[in-house]
């Protein structure tokens, strides 16, 4: 099993690209297995289309980078997402994940009787930024935050869910940036210790 991060930034020069790449690196130091998913430069198009949803109650995609998406998950015990907050949530490229990936029969069974989840991830880590302060955040939209991003990770099964955001964005000295990913390579370490 391995970590899978995905990235969800149309620019590579970010500051969520340069959290995603100390991330790597540091996974490579430790000698952790990855999968990178960067659904920007995947070309990932997160628009569920009427032809999607033809095979979606099967737990089937035509799409062949859904298709790999879900092969990765399969192989996956730990989750990393980085992604800016906009809008009060995720951008359109992971709640498409969220919506084409985690299908009936892939991430969970829907009997009637209750989501069973269908995947062995133990853990899910999320990095976010925002322009706002991240306890306006809290307060503004931290139940429709939850409710969108880490109840569906929960309703999979993930059962370790933690959510770290750098709020005040633009407003920060790099050296409280580099703190802040300084904290992520700490976090992400002490799940491998």
């Amino acid at each position: 099993m391995k970590t899978t991060l995905i990235i969800d930034h149309p620019w590579d020069k970010s500051f969520n690209h340069a959290l995603k790449n100390s991330l790597v690196t540091e996974l490579k130091d430790n000698h952790i297995d990855y999968h990178l998913v960067d659904l920007y430069k995947d070309g990932f198009n997160p628009i569920l289309e009427t032809k999607d949803l033809a095979t979606y109650q099967a737990g089937l995609s035509s799409d062949p980078i859904v298709n790999k998406y879900i092969n990765i998950l399969r192989d996956t015990d730990k989750l990393i997402i980085i992604f800016p907050i906009w809008w009060y949530s995720c951008p359109s490229g992971f709640k498409g994940f969220m919506d084409k990936v985690f299908l009936d029969g892939v991430a969970f069974h829907d009997d009637g009787s209750g989501l069973k989840p269908l995947l062995n991830i133990k853990s899910a880590h999320i990095f976010t930024t925002s322009e706002q302060p991240t306890e306006g955040l809290r307060q503004r939209c931290g139940n429709a935050f939850e409710g969108q991003i880490i109840t569906t990770l929960k309703d999979i099964g993930i059962e370790n869910v933690y959510w770290d955001n750098l709020g005040t964005i633009s407003a920060l000295t790099d050296r409280e940036r580099l703190n802040f990913i300084a904290s992520a390579n700490r976090t992400i370490n002490a799940c491998y210790e």
